[in-house]
Parts: C-alpha cells; structure tokens; sequence
C-alpha cells in the first residue's frame, strides 16, 4: 500500500475500536499524518525499523505496519489505545520518554510527530539524544511540531491571549528545532514550514477531511459552512501561502550524524 490507501485503511479499525476523541482525530488530522506517513514513505525503506514515538492513537502506526514498515510503538500511557494496536499486529512498549530509554540502538527510521510540543522543555534535548542513540547511522528522523510564530499565534498574543495550546508545554519556533536536532547528533536534511493544518484544520463533515488538498477544496468548504475558523482560515490563506514562516505546521527531516555529546543532567524527582 502507498501512504494514503494505508491511512484510509486504518478508518475502519479506529472507528471499530477508538473512541470518539480518536475518531475525530483520524479525520481532523488526516491531512498532517499523510504528509508524515509519505515522508517515511519517501525516506525509510519497505519493511526496515521504524519507531513510532509517542504515537497514541496509534494511527500512524497502523498505517505504518500496513505500509510494510516492521513498526515498534512508544507511549507514555497506551491502554487507552490498545484495541487500535492490537487490530493492526502493532508492537506497543509502554515508555515515558522523558525518563526511561527506549532499549533500541539499530532502529531505521524515528517519527515524532506532535510529541516535541508536550516535553518538559528542560528533557526536550534529552529525548532527542535518547532518539539518536535508538538509531543506527544514518538513521532518519522525521519530526512535526506547531509554530509558535504562526500568523494565527501571533494575532492570539497581540488580542492578549495565550498562543500556546492548552495542552502544550512549549512551542518552539524554526531556528530553535534546527538548534535542537544539531546538538543532538542530527544533520537536518529538510526544514519547511507546511501548509497542511492551514487548509485542513477547519470546520468540515468528516469525509470531507480525507478530500481537503487545495485552496479549491478550502473555497468550496468555507461557502458551504461559513463558520467564523472556517472564514478565518479563508481569509489567512493568502498570507500564509506567500509568507511560509506564518503557518502552523513546522516539518523536519534529519539524519543521525554522530552520537549525542550533550549531557543532560536529571533535575526533576
């Protein structure tokens, strides 16, 4: 399967075994894990090693496994999950990432996706180097992680509210995660600003999640359902297509270089 045949794929067994919170997690996010799923499509190699961190609802994960990828999952707190797991033959270790190792030293290929934002940042460098240590050389990471400096942050902190998502520890901007990777042990081989949440995150019916690909489709949505995100998101398009540094998503591709040389120490008990 390609990345998409196996991400609408895995609908069935998340709308079968999830609950409503991770179903729509499967429409609303459709587009960002499809963007993720055909970078390890392009970088990682059928039936190699990926770790999948951090990886609850375990979509990416299903999709993964039905892509050919032999796929070890890490989370923090998995049971909620397990059914999704179990229904696509998914190996899930139950790790905190900022306090455990992960036990692997010759995986493939890493995704974290949607994970770097929840880290205390004081262990965001540590888990970083607990992932280069998980790869063999030349192993590739493919992060995501929002943008703090997105238009959409931007105009929340000058209305005078908080940008940072609630369930957020810390946002970072471009520089500071190109910072992070290097220290780290990574060489950063793609660094973009995506466009996906901007079109996709939007008031839509579910199916029409999975169709979303252009600034067509976000027209034909918003006239159909002129909601005040839908209408705003309508409006910001043009600004974020021309400027890339305002949009929400930021995308990474690294690969290990060397082995992590900074020392974190542990602070937290």
């Amino acid at each position: 399967m390609n990345a998409r045949e196996a991400l609408l794929s895995v609908k069935e067994v998340v709308e079968r075994f999830g609950d409503s919170r991770a179903v729509h997690s499967y429409y609303l996010e459709f587009g960002r894990r499809l963007e993720v799923l055909r970078l390890v499509e392009e970088y990682c190699r059928r039936g190699s090693t990926v770790l999948d961190l951090g990886a609850q609802p375990f979509i990416v994960s299903c999709a993964l496994r039905r892509m050919g990828y032999n796929v070890i999952v890490f989370d923090v707190d998995p049971e909620l999950y397990m059914r999704i797991a179990k229904a696509c033959n998914v190996d899930v270790v139950r790790c905190d990432l900022e306090r455990e190792e992960l036990g692997i030293s010759n995986a493939d290929c890493a995704v974290f996706s949607e994970v770097l934002e929840h880290l205390h940042y004081y262990y965001a460098p540590l888990v970083l180097n607990k992932i280069n240590r998980a790869l063999k050389p030349g192993g590739v990471l493919i992060l995501t992680t929002p943008n703090i400096a997105s238009l959409f942050r931007r105009l929340r902190l000058l209305l005078g509210i908080q940008p940072i998502y609630h369930y957020h520890v810390r946002e970072y901007t471009m520089k500071e995660v190109v910072s992070l990777l290097r220290e780290a042990g990574f060489e950063v081989i793609k660094a973009y600003y995506s466009i996906v949440d901007d079109l996709t995150l939007i008031d839509a019916d579910p199916e029409e999640h999975l169709m979303i690909s252009s600034f067509k489709d976000l027209v034909k949505i918003v006239l159909k359902k002129p909601t005040k995100l839908n209408t705003l998101r309508l409006l910001a398009y043009p600004m974020v297509k021309i400027r890339p540094s305002l949009r929400q998503l930021m995308v990474f591709v690294a690969v290990k270089a060397r082995e992590p040389t900074v020392e974190v120490l542990e602070r937290w008990r």
